[in-house]
């Protein structure tokens, strides 16, 4: 409980310098602790206040120099500095780089098809002397885009360079640098030897490069809550070290010696799978675990105690999604030990084992991406084992067929790898037709509400009190339809594709006014894309942000591709409740039209010299213009025939 109290101490420390609102309440939850458990004596008292002011001087140290050290500049021969691959789409390559040790973006638009095969096949890192702009992150574009500068800024990053130029490409022949690029280099080799539909999973679950999967899989990983699958973690490391205890038990290996075995394997492992938060956070807790086991400290202790050493290195972990969410499931799982232990068979446990995951992850899902992924519960319980047990040893097995003789890979695994995804990706499809619940977006004190409720329901579970438990879930629902709910009117000029549409929101209702389209990608040489951008990213976005499923209104007032492309798009998808069209347009979006038919959508013509009301505002048609009034603001929208 020593450990909790001071990583609670930390955590608000720090933040005291970031979010005052949070650290108030890490200090709160200290203290209430403190007061039932009345453990502290002098010593740990004294400890206590060295760990808050040490952690509080480290915070605020970090928080007076995350800043940029570059100026904006144009034109400027710079030596780059790359240790990853580069991520190339057509003609577009990006990266990270660092110039005079500062990260930062990295973009070029490669000359010829050569040089992209170059950057796709032969490059995974070194030294490039380049021409280039440096420039800052742009701003988020629309109220409800992800926040990428902000992303960026807690990394570490703020500036983007664009290479106008590259006169040179050198090696570092340093064997750190080797070594850090050796996950780039055989990240590479399978990318380009393994002609295989689900190689990504290869990249992903080795490497932890996620950068090959398939935008399909990745989308159904996350709309089933198991995306922690494709992060390597606890689990990915759990099943290596397994499978090292039991090959070496076979061989009469003693414990001790496998034990030193794996105090070398697992920091080798965490660099080269790219050293992600729930990697560190996975692998510094087994090392831990391993060395101060005979200090009488358990597992949970030595998640707290990694806890304290990360953030300690670089406080602005607190800040990754992947760190919040690795260590408070970890943490609410090691806290529930001994009810999960209490249950009557594997299913019932591992039943536990989802709904505390599933609570624990609520608060950082929700205030992130604003929706609740309920099916995760049922999703976990099938689908971990599968993948666990099957899938993630398969890849490691077919892996290492694959380094050792691809022939016997394309005749022996090949095939017992399409017949597994293809089950696994059966059975996902059968969770993906709950999809996520769209709850909005909620203020700061929401959130800390629903993670008081939702401490309290994991208190009660393990209390077997689950009357209070159920209480405390249909509070958490009755605070999310408060949410949903809550009137709200405004009106946005929102950026989609390469066009500008409006967005109304009247209370309940809301109204779209054109929907701009998806940026075509002509070329047929090098320049092609492999991976075209969907705008519908950004109306599931802007859904999710409002917490609705669909738009209330589809107002179109052009008939050009650019402006209304995607209209039949969005209606083909369920995303329109009714499509308002103006009489003199209604003959050349007969696509529409049919569309709406077949969708059973209400179908509106909006003629001349009638207006139209959504709430609070007035829609007038008169003399080719559109006149859109409500108290707030007054604008006209030229018809395009």
């Amino acid at each position: 409980m020593f450990y909790l109290q001071l990583s609670l101490l930390a955590l608000g420390a720090i933040l005291l310098n970031f979010n005052v609102v949070i650290s108030m309440l890490c200090i709160v939850i200290f203290l209430l602790i403190t007061w039932k458990n009345k453990n502290l004596n002098a010593r740990k008292t004294i400890i206590c206040v060295i760990v808050f002011l040490v952690f509080f001087i480290r915070g605020a140290y970090e928080q007076k120099n995350n800043i940029t050290h570059l100026v904006n500049v144009e034109n400027k021969n710079l030596e780059l500095v790359v240790s990853d691959r580069f991520d190339v789409n057509g003609a577009y390559v990006s990266s990270i780089g660092y110039l005079s040790d500062e990260k930062m973006l990295v973009s070029y638009i490669v000359k010829s098809e050569e040089e992209k095969k170059f950057f796709k096949e032969k490059f995974w890192g070194g030294k490039l002397l380049v021409n280039a702009n440096i420039e800052d992150i742009s701003e988020k574009t629309n109220f409800y885009s992800f926040d990428y500068k902000k992303y960026n800024e807690n990394r570490g990053i703020f500036k983007r360079l664009t290479i106008n130029e590259i006169h040179d490409v050198k090696n570092i022949d340093a064997m750190y640098f080797k070594f850090l690029t050796l996950r780039n280099k055989l990240s590479l080799q399978i990318n380009r030897e393994l002609t295989f539909d689900k190689s990504g999973y290869f990249q992903a679950l080795i490497f932890g490069d996620k950068g090959y999967l398939l935008k399909d899989d990745i989308n159904s990983f996350k709309n089933l809550g198991t995306s922690h699958l494709l992060a390597i973690s606890g689990l990915h490391i759990g099943v290596l070290i397994s499978l090292i205890y039991f090959i070496l038990l076979k061989f009469r290996v003693s414990v001790d010696y496998i034990e030193k075995i794996i105090l070398i394997i697992v920091p080798l492992y965490m660099l080269l799978s790219g050293a992600s938060a729930s990697v560190l956070r996975a692998g510094f807790m087994i090392i831990f675990y391993i060395l101060l086991r005979r200090k009488n400290i358990d597992k949970l202790g030595s998640l707290l105690f990694t806890f304290l050493i990360l953030i300690m290195y670089n406080p602005l972990l607190i800040f990754n999604i992947g760190f919040q969410l690795s260590f408070l499931i970890t943490f609410s799982l090691l806290m529930s030990e001994s009810y999960i232990k209490k249950s009557k068979n594997k299913f019932h446990s591992a039943l536990r084992i989802s709904v505390i995951s599933t609570l624990a992850s609520i608060p950082i899902l929700m205030y992130n991406f604003y929706n609740i992924v309920y099916i995760s519960v049922f999703s976990n319980i099938i689908l971990v084992p599968i993948f666990s047990v099957v899938i993630f040893p398969l890849v490691i097995f077919s892996y290492l067929v694959f380094l050792i003789n691809v022939q016997v890979f394309n005749i022996i695994c090949r095939p017992i790898l399409n017949i597994a995804f293809n089950i696994f990706d059966k059975i996902q499809e059968l969770f993906l037709i709950a999809q996520p619940i769209r709850i909005g977006k909620l203020n700061i004190f929401l959130i800390i509400v629903i993670f008081i409720v939702v401490l309290s329901i994991l208190i009660n579970l393990n209390k077997f009190k689950y009357m209070n438990a159920i209480y405390g879930v249909l509070m958490i629902i009755l605070i999310c339809l408060g949410a949903i709910y809550t009137p709200k009117s405004y009106t946005e000029d929102v950026k989609i594709g390469k066009e500008s549409v409006l967005y109304i929101r009247e209370n309940k209702n809301n109204l779209l006014i054109n929907t701009s389209n998806n940026i075509q990608n002509f070329y047929t040489d090098y320049r092609k894309k492999d991976k075209d951008y969907d705008i519908i990213n950004q109306y599931d976005l802007l859904l999710n942000y409002e917490g609705k499923n669909k738009f209330d209104y589809l107002l179109l007032t052009s008939v050009k591709k650019n402006k209304s492309g995607y209209s039949p798009d969005l209606l083909a998808k369920d995303l329109v409740g009714k499509v308002v069209v103006i009489d003199s347009l209604e003959k050349k979006l007969q696509e529409v039209k049919d569309m709406a038919q077949y969708k059973k959508i209400d179908y509106i013509v909006l003629k001349e010299d009638t207006e139209m009301k959504f709430g609070k505002s007035t829609i007038y048609y008169h003399n080719k213009k559109v006149r859109v009034k409500n108290k707030d603001s007054e604008f006209e929208i030229e018809v395009d025939n």
